[in-house]
């Protein structure tokens, strides 16, 4: 086995738990993050019993408060939940995360141990960091410290401005750093909230995001927003504070200080700053958006926006939107549908990351080494979770298939399946793009890679299906295991078509399937195996087994000739046409003597190996080039069974990524592959009853050959209009992919293995869903499906107006 493991050092990151009506849990949430390094990135989840009216939009009713509260924890992918209130709602148990009180994150009971965290990095380490840097030898131009004195007066819309320490961090500060870091301790007002947030100015809120870096979410050029709040309010705090933590740079702007005209100013030069040109010689920028907190209103938010336009050239009012963009909504990061539209949750690492070589032995285990931050005390031997390590594995040269991708954990037996004998059930998760590691201690492990079977047997068995591989299933296995996972090696037709005509399945001149009827096994001469694989080839298939030797012989009583392998190879021989024996010396030299191969193993099934060299060829395709960003964890055909249930079956299935470390999109797919033969109704029927089981799934629909017939057209351009129905984050409900010959028995990746006019045409064809999108305009001739989504939306608006008219 061969591979790599990029690993990330990020922040523990944890999810404050807290009733939505109690100001004193969100403060002490807050007082809590910023004791933390990255705490500024923690959110703050309100645990609704019921959503308030707040969050009503217009005619349409507030969501249920459960499916706010999963979509929060699923956007922000927490490690820990910490609870402040009485108790969390079994749905949130349900999440599989470790649960601690406030008080778990301290040693001692405001001891000096009180100071270091059981959890996380604290200040105090972070602090120590920022004195070497910048305090240790006299700067001439140091940044400023301060802990600020948060007023009374809206103090929780300050302390999540600025950040505020709990009294025994505070006071350890003072003690250790308000010499060394020549702390002061400013009062807050308004009308110092420039001098007080200038860039070298360092806060508690500020101090934790600390060696940290902010990557994916939004992107660069459309990140910035000026959120527009009532600072009195509860929820417009904590979604400032959320919105923050989401990783997009945020002004906040109450309404209480419209009139303080220097913090109005503020705003106009971060607005300013925002408005980025195009291209040059566009006359389009880029802004900072105006968000609407939900206890504001649109009118509100115009008028501000409005005494902001600049004159036009003739001295009237310009226009507001030349500044900024307004935006009624707050981003839907709880709404997986419409996270990824808003922007979602970026994700934040440290400074450190590193890239180690895999090159395991048969047991396929793994060294993962332990990442940690170049900063803070080496004595922590005694730390819960110190930091996290996000592990990206790239696996190949396995004799089986390995797992890349996991699946959100929720259930008993896929957490098993991922944690297996290592570790603690708490110590590794499954994170937004794979596995995450709570590091506990300096070393590193060794852990067995987990298997792609596993992985998904287990998520299904959480979900009440028991699966087993059918029988081409352990076939495909079988063949893998033989090759050593290089399925390459079999994506061209002239090998296919050999194999077939050795294993005595019976083929067309074209390499296609005759019929179903099973011949004799065949051998061919060594030369001629030589002639028709070329050096490299033909020398790799010898060494992996796929032909057995033999001594080709004529009975010299039936005057037949007949094959004889060289573990029978003996002084007489029985001829398996006429039964008699015949003695070796004098009778292999005559006639037709001579060496020859025949398939050996699972390569002497006929029928292409009984349809798994389709399956593994289509692994192989969907799986993407080693030096890809493509992950998976796939299994070849497999059935499951539930109480109930109609049963599952597929000839493949596999989890899959998309990108790494980035705007990733991922999923899970099911195949069904063909050989040469026709897909039948009950192929469609069998893939329909997939795609209404998983919603979001793709179908995939894989052959040898490289056309279809009208009827098969037919078929799958029903199927293909029934998923492409909008579904989420610009994604259909079932996409539906097509491969042929064209892509399986390549080389090549698409849009390279295609024509030169498809190549033009379909350039940017990287990820599956681009794949889908194509491939049923290039087979079934259908439009982009984005053309069908505008369609429908568009009968559904002129609906609207007629119904409004009527």
């Amino acid at each position: 086995m061969l591979g790599s493991a990029d690993i990330k050092v990020r922040p523990l990151k944890l999810a404050l738990m807290v009733d939505p009506n109690s100001p004193t849990q969100v403060r002490e949430a807050i007082r809590l993050a910023c004791t933390q390094w990255g705490g500024m990135f923690f959110p703050i989840i309100p645990v609704h019993k019921r959503m308030p009216a707040s969050w009503r939009d217009g005619p349409l009713k507030p969501p249920p408060a459960q499916t706010v509260v999963k979509g929060y924890l699923d956007g922000f992918d927490p490690d820990i939940l910490v609870q402040f209130g009485k108790e969390l709602p079994k749905y949130v148990l349900d999440s599989k995360l470790e649960v601690l009180k406030p008080g778990d994150i301290w040693r001692g009971d405001r001891d000096k141990d009180a100071n270091e965290p059981t959890y996380g990095i604290g200040v105090l380490d972070v602090l120590l960091d920022i004195y070497k840097e910048h305090f240790k030898f006299k700067a001439k131009y140091p940044p400023k410290a301060i802990v600020p004195v948060i007023p009374k007066t809206l103090g929780l819309f300050w302390a999540s401005v600025f950040g505020e320490y709990p009294a025994h961090i505070a006071e350890a500060i003072d003690r250790e750093f308000a010499d060394a870091l020549e702390l002061t301790k400013p009062e807050v007002r308004a009308d110092k909230f420039r001098e007080l947030t200038e860039g070298d100015v360092l806060f508690p809120r500020r101090v934790t995001q600390w060696a940290t870096r902010v990557q994916g979410g939004v992107g660069y050029r459309r990140s910035a927003s000026v959120f527009f709040m009532d600072a009195s309010k509860i929820e417009d705090v904590i979604d400032y504070w959320n919105l923050r933590a989401s990783g997009r740079p945020v002004l906040p702007l109450p309404k209480q200080f419209l009139a303080v005209e220097s913090f109005k100013q503020v705003i106009v030069e971060y607005l300013d700053e925002h408005r980025r040109p195009w291209e040059k010689g566009s006359r389009g920028f880029d802004v900072a958006s105006l968000v609407r907190s939900r206890h504001s209103s649109m009118d509100e938010m115009q008028a501000f926006a409005k005494s902001l336009a600049p004159p036009s050239a003739d001295g009237q009012q310009g226009a507001a939107t030349q500044r900024m963009s307004l935006q009624h909504w707050y981003p839907r990061l709880w709404d997986e549908w419409a996270r990824g539209k808003d922007g979602g949750v970026a994700d934040v690492y440290g400074k450190d990351d590193e890239t180690i070589d895999i090159a395991g032995e048969g047991d396929l285990s793994i060294r993962l080494k332990s990442l940690i931050p170049s900063f803070g005390r080496e004595n922590w031997f005694w730390s819960n979770g110190r930091c996290v390590n996000e592990f990206d594995l790239r696996l190949y040269g396995a004799d089986e298939h390995l797992a890349e991708v996991y699946p959100k954990v929720e259930g008993d037996q896929l957490l098993h399946a991922i944690t297996g004998n290592i570790g603690g059930f708490g110590e590794w998760r499954v994170g937004r793009h794979g596995l995450v590691r709570i590091v506990r201690r300096v070393s590193g492990e060794s852990r067995k890679a987990p298997e792609s079977e596993k992985i998904f047997f287990a998520w299904l068995k959480d979900r009440g299906w028991e699966a087993k591989l059918s029988s081409p299933g352990i076939l495909a296995k079988q063949i893998y295991k033989r090759l050593g996972g290089a399925v390459g090696m079999l994506a061209d037709k002239e090998v296919l078509a050999l194999i077939e005509h050795m294993n005595g399945g019976t083929i067309s001149r074209g390499g296609a399937q005759k019929d179903d009827r099973v011949g004799a096994e065949r051998q061919a001469s060594v030369a001629e195996v030589k002639r028709k694989l070329n050096g490299h080839r033909y020398e790799w298939f010898v060494q992996k087994g796929i032909f057995k030797l033999g001594l080709q012989t004529k009975c010299p009583n039936c005057q037949r000739n007949s094959w004889f392998g060289m573990t029978t190879l003996k002084e007489e021989f029985d001829c398996p046409k006429c039964l008699n024996t015949f003695r070796a010396a004098g009778n292999i030299d005559q006639g037709r003597s001579g060496w020859f191969y025949r398939t050996a193993g699972p390569f002497s099934v006929p029928n292409f190996a009984d349809g798994a060299f389709s399956v593994l060829l289509t692994l192989e395709a969907l799986a993407g080039h080693v030096t890809s960003s493509r992950r998976s964890t796939s299994v070849p055909s497999f059935e499951a069974m539930a109480p109930g249930k109609v049963a599952l079956e597929a000839d493949l299935a596999m989890f899959w990524r998309d990108g790494s470390y980035g705007d990733d999109t991922a999923g899970i797919l099911f195949g069904e592959c063909k050989s040469y033969g026709l897909f039948k109704p009950k192929d469609f029927q069998r893939m329909r009853y997939l795609a209404e089981t998983f919603p979001g799934a793709i179908l995939v629909f894989s052959t040898l050959r490289e056309s279809f017939t009208k009827g098969e057209i037919a078929a799958l351009t029903r199927l293909a209009k029934f998923g492409r129905k909008y579904w989420k984050a610009e994604r259909p409900v079932n996409p539906v992919l097509i491969l042929t010959g064209a892509e399986l028995l390549t080389w090549e990746r698409p849009p390279r293995c295609w024509s030169e006019e498809l190549q033009k045409r379909f350039r940017n064809v990287h990820s599956l869903m681009e794949h889908c999108n194509a491939s049923q305009q290039i087979y079934l001739g259908l439009p982009p499906w984005h053309e069908d989504w505008e369609a429908a939306f568009d009968r559904r608006r002129r609906a609207r107006e007629k119904k409004s008219e009527g």
